[in-house]
């Protein structure tokens, strides 16, 4: 985990250096490619899917489907792709039937990656996206604690045009985290007995979300 941590940082602050660089000579890309250089895209939606094994209990502890909101900044490396550094989370609760109760959690994914756009040019533009990064699970417990793991992200998507400078993204994303099931995800207290029981449902944690973002390009 402490490997997957510093090469996330790594990559944050590679993102930062790359940004600054491009910077300087934003415009004159922009004049060769007709593309604005950077972009900016909050997101909400709506994300479903994952759930937990419990020691001693033949029922998972499971995840409501929830709201969740996001923010993609985007850096234009050509005409059909770019890089991104991708935020998203989700505030949501176990089920109030699961062996832990109603126990409220967020999910936060950060990410770095990229968009690769289609090459044929329409009114609406196709593209896929992905990223690496990790995965935040926060329970709402003050004897629960907070676990970080390494996870990846697909995504397909189109973006509107409005303007110029302004358009809609539209985008189904699916996450997979890895988890070593040798150890409990967290420890958290509830009916099963209060004890470090939860864990994941095989190595992985699985979730995905349909997206929507105002997109603005400078």
């Amino acid at each position: 985990m402490r490997s997957a941590v510093v090469h996330l940082a790594v990559g944050l602050v590679s993102f930062g250096i790359a940004s600054s660089a491009f910077a300087a000579d934003g415009s004159a890309e922009e004049e060769s490619t007709g593309r604005p250089r950077f972009e900016i895209t909050p997101f909400i939606g709506y994300r479903a899917g994952g759930d937990f094994d419990v020691e001693g209990s033949d029922e998972d502890a499971d995840l409501d489907d929830h709201a969740a909101y996001g923010l993609a900044l985007n850096l234009r490396l050509d005409e059909v792709s770019q890089y991104e550094l991708f935020f998203a989370r989700q505030p949501t609760r176990f089920k109030a039937d699961s062996p832990v109760g109603g126990l409220d959690v967020d999910v936060d994914y950060l990410h770095i990656g990229g968009t690769l756009e289609s090459e044929e040019p329409r009114r609406f533009t196709p593209y896929l996206a992905g990223g690496l990064g990790v995965t935040r699970i926060s329970p709402d417990d003050a004897a629960a604690d907070d676990e970080t793991r390494f996870s990846i992200s697909l995504a397909g998507g189109v973006r509107v045009p409005i303007t110029a400078r302004f358009g809609v993204r539209l985008e189904a994303r699916g996450y997979l985290t890895f988890i070593d099931t040798d150890s409990a995800v967290f420890c958290a207290s509830g009916s099963f007995g209060g004890v470090c029981s939860i864990r994941a449902s095989g190595s992985t944690f699985f979730q995905y979300e349909a997206l929507a973002g105002a997109t603005f390009t400078f």
